[in-house]
């Protein structure tokens, strides 16, 4: 199963958020928003922050808060926000 669901409320969590730097984060309909440079998470190892570079080659940064709920694609390498 290529989907893995991971929310603030479930007990499952990113233990080792570095893996997703590079990935493609995209918005509920899968439009790309831009590539992940940072991923912050809580104690728990919930996503909280996550920061994008976006623009044309990518030298403008964004700090999308609060992430409530992220799908994980590993084979197509994105982030989805729910």
């Amino acid at each position: 199963m290529p989907y893995a669901v991971v929310d603030t409320k479930s007990s499952q969590g990113f233990a080792r958020p570095k893996e997703y730097v590079g990935f493609w984060l995209c918005d509920p309909r899968e439009k790309r928003i831009g590539m992940v440079e940072k991923l912050f998470v809580n104690w728990s190892g919930e996503p909280e922050y996550i920061r994008v570079s976006v623009g044309f080659f990518g030298f403008k940064s964004l700090l999308i808060l609060p992430v409530q709920e992220v799908v994980v694609d590993e084979l197509r390498r994105i982030l989805v926000l729910q």
